[in-house]
């Protein structure tokens, strides 16, 4: 049978052990509550990088998207100009078309009065030749006349109408003041109690 003294080593050696898995114990706690603190100190600058970034990505976006709407605007106003070009070239292949149909009409007619003058002229002038002498003589003295007191010529009258011509509005370009959010990159760690009695 042990002694009081085998027994009184033993629970003490026990005891010893029971010390030292409780060091044990308490250091690793130590140690995993370090960690934990880490990991949430990294958790904190993940989410706070995350809101810094949809932040940036909300401010850039609204940038972009006064300036589409800015865009816009102008590829209207553009649009109206463009519009107001091809009213204006549609009068004016109008007023061509007619033109030349008039043209064609008035030469075949000139070309006939022309040769029939031409005509009439050799006979009256073989025939009346003292008058053709007179004819002459006020043609020439009408000329003198017109080039001295001359009559002003009425203004022909329009064509049409003049299209609408709307005008750019005034452009100011936007410049936007936005510029990312700077974030701090580096991560610091308070020491753990476990380091600091090291």
């Amino acid at each position: 049978m042990p002694s009081i003294g085998d027994i009184a080593n033993d629970v003490e050696a026990r005891l010893d052990d029971i010390k030292t898995y409780t060091q044990g114990t308490r250091d690793n706690t130590s140690t995993i509550s370090h960690q934990l603190t880490q990991l949430d100190v990294k958790v904190v600058q993940v989410n706070n990088t995350a809101q810094l970034g949809f932040t940036n990505l909300a401010q850039g976006l609204a940038v972009l998207i006064q300036l589409e709407i800015q865009n816009n605007d102008l590829l209207a106003s553009n649009d109206k100009q463009n519009q107001t070009i091809i009213c204006w070239l549609d009068h004016i292949a109008h007023v061509l078309c007619d033109i030349k149909h008039n043209t064609d009409t008035e030469v075949k007619l000139q070309k006939n009065i022309a040769a029939t003058l031409s005509d009439l002229d050799d006979v009256f002038d073989l025939v009346h030749a003292r008058e053709a002498l007179e004819v002459q003589n006020q043609q020439q003295l009408k000329k003198r006349l017109e080039e001295c007191c001359g009559k002003e010529e009425p203004l022909p009258a329009p064509c049409f109408q003049n299209c609408e011509a709307p005008g750019l509005p005034d452009y100011h370009p936007i410049k936007p003041d936005w510029k990312p959010i700077h974030y701090d990159r580096q991560v610091t760690v308070n020491p753990s109690p476990v380091e600091i009695a090291k």
